[in-house]
């Protein structure tokens, strides 16, 4: 099974527990497949009628289409001694599973509109193509030595190392703004590209993710001590989105530029950010989203908040909206920002004349 519940859409749930149900683990092992890569598609095909979900729902392909990608790329270390027709052919199979299901559940337009989405996939996954080549994420540009020695300490599972390795970093001038997002953020990305290519457990990911927003916290006394702007921003990731560290930052580096912070963390429901809203009232609010499928869920939100506080700035950012091919003209926001820096500098020119 997947992350969403769809307590709105219980067709949606019925196919999901289908394809659950249906995965052909007998058939894979008489042809010769292994335990990893039976336990791997047994864990992520639940996923597929996410993201199958979030791309009907929005109505922009690109995010089935980049799952699709995705999970080939997922699937291909695993099955390194295989020739890549047959990691296509899994795929194919599966999405016939979960077209078959389909039909079963739904009817008329609904149908023919999922038929035509699990078409692009299929698509995808017939076109898919890999490097072959292990990631090296962290070897480009600025501070190409600092995220590699703060990665080491986190590979070592030195959280003494990682966190007084941060906080060198802050003695030796490197700005707190660079610190988070270009050797903070970005090595976490680039843990988040080991985790997908095999070469560190999700365990260690999550290890990772804990000793990051420790090693952030080294920098606070510096964070909290700035000339306040008397402006208010609330920080929060939507529905059941777990991946913190976006918003966490995006907080952190609003605090350092004088603004106040509402950082309302993970799993934040609407109610729970409109009561916020009211007794807070924030200049802006700001929402981040790193897995696609919750990108139904922040649309759902902009939405709410717009009609219930028409006046109100909301940003969005986070690596979910990478998977979308169209975002200003959809969505009631007013920016989307790829990172948190930009996204305080654009606050601090729209709040201009007032700060």
């Amino acid at each position: 099974m997947g992350l969403l519940k769809f307590e709105s859409e219980p067709e949606f749930g019925k196919l999901a527990e289908y394809v659950s149900a249906c995965q052909p683990c007998g058939a894979l092992e008489a042809e010769g497949y292994c335990a990893p890569e039976k336990r791997l598609f047994r864990e992520y095909t639940g996923f597929t009628v996410d993201f199958l979900y979030a791309s009907v729902q929005l109505d922009d392909k690109k995010i089935f289409e980049d799952y699709v990608l995705w999970f080939y790329e997922l699937l291909c270390p695993v099955m390194a001694d295989m020739p890549k027709h047959r990691v296509r052919a899994l795929l194919l199979r599966h999405f016939s599973v979960v077209e078959n299901g389909a039909e079963q559940i739904f009817a008329g337009a609904g149908l023919k509109k999922l038929k035509r989405f699990i078409g692009y996939g299929k698509r995808a996954a017939e076109d898919a193509e890999v490097t072959g080549k292990s990631p090296e994420p962290l070897r480009y540009g600025k501070y190409e030595k600092e995220r590699q020695r703060y990665l080491d300490a986190l590979m070592r599972s030195d959280t003494k190392s990682a966190v007084a390795v941060a906080a060198e970093f802050l003695q030796t001038g490197i700005p707190v703004e660079d610190i988070l997002v270009e050797i903070l953020g970005e090595t976490m990305r680039g843990v988040g590209e080991l985790w997908h290519s095999h070469q560190i457990s999700v365990d260690m990911e999550h290890y990772c993710t804990s000793t990051t927003q420790l090693a952030s916290a080294q920098l606070y006394p510096v964070i909290f001590r700035q000339r306040r702007k008397e402006k208010k921003v609330l920080a929060a990731c939507v529905g059941s989105e777990l991946h913190e560290m976006g918003a966490r930052m995006t907080a952190d580096l609003f605090e350092y530029n004088g603004w106040d912070s509402i950082y309302l963390g993970a799993g934040a429901d609407i109610s729970y950010v409109l009561k916020q809203i009211q007794d807070h009232r924030p200049d802006l609010a700001a929402f981040s989203v790193s897995m696609p499928q919750y990108l139904v869920q922040c649309q759902e939100m902009v939405d709410r908040l717009k009609a219930c506080y028409p006046d109100l700035k909301i940003a969005v950012g986070g690596n979910a909206f990478q998977s979308l091919s169209k975002i200003q003209g959809n969505w009631r926001i007013d920016v989307y920002a790829r990172d948190a820096r930009e996204l305080v500098r654009w606050a601090d020119d729209t709040f201009a004349d007032e700060i």
